[in-house]
């Protein structure tokens, strides 16, 4: 075995040698180079286990992205009013500790990809779908945040901005304004409320009368956030 080891140096220089030639520059396109990025970057199948923990990263990804934007795991549960009409919207979107469905569709669509840049781009869906789905529309319990896709220098998270930016629709970036709108009043308010408590306080304290405070409001612009007002009311609701 000692006189194998001494062969073994000269056997690795000859690895990295044949590596470095034969396998630095791939075919984009050839299939297997994509199977092996896809499926490693994806991770294990999920087991149900709560022991092993497997495919944690794939229940993720399929229940904060995939049950969120597929028809097929949400159902329409309004209930009609007395008098006819509908009650205040209210969509089912099943049980977020049961991903078997969701996770059973993921691999379908993936597994269904007949070429690389398909199977690139089925995985980038299923990547971007997590990542960007509104949250608004379950319990807070089930509000996870998106996954963070550490990398060196962060490039994997800026060439996803970069990839799925340009596809991603106009009502989303409008929620997401109603949203720091919504935020920025209600810090507005507690301010306020903080401040006015405050002088009640000093006026109690002194027998001088109460000040006037007036933290100010943030300004908004109504005509662009009003489209998703009555929807961003309901999820908070919900």
């Amino acid at each position: 075995m000692r006189e194998l080891s001494d062969h073994a140096h000269g056997v690795n220089l000859d690895v990295g040698a044949a590596l470095l030639n034969g396998l630095s520059t791939v075919d984009p396109a050839d299939v297997n180079v994509a199977k092996f990025f896809v499926y490693s970057l994806l991770g294990s199948d999920y087991d149900d286990s709560p022991y092993t923990q497997q495919g944690e990263r794939v229940a993720r990804l399929a229940v904060s992205g995939i049950r969120l934007v597929i028809e097929e795991f949400r159902a329409d549960v309004t209930k009609t009013r007395k008098d006819g009409s509908k009650g205040t919207l209210r969509i089912d979107y099943g049980n977020g500790r049961e991903p078997q469905e969701p996770v059973r569709w993921m691999w379908k669509y993936i597994d269904g990809a007949k070429t690389a840049g398909e199977l690139y781009g089925r995985a980038l869906v299923v990547i971007a779908a997590e990542q960007y789905a509104s949250r608004l529309v379950v319990p807070n319990s089930q509000r996870t945040h998106p996954t963070r896709w550490a990398s060196h220098k962060d490039l994997a998270a800026k060439a996803l901005r970069k990839l799925a930016g340009p596809h991603l629709p106009a009502s989303l970036k409008q929620l997401e304004q109603a949203i720091a709108r919504a935020h920025r009043e209600h810090d507005t308010a507690v301010q306020q409320h903080a401040a006015g408590r405050a002088a009640r306080q000093r006026s109690e304290q002194t027998g001088t009368p109460e000040e006037h405070v007036d933290v100010g409001e943030e300004p908004g612009n109504d005509d662009e956030d009003g489209a998703v007002d009555d929807e961003l009311e309901l999820a908070h609701d919900d």
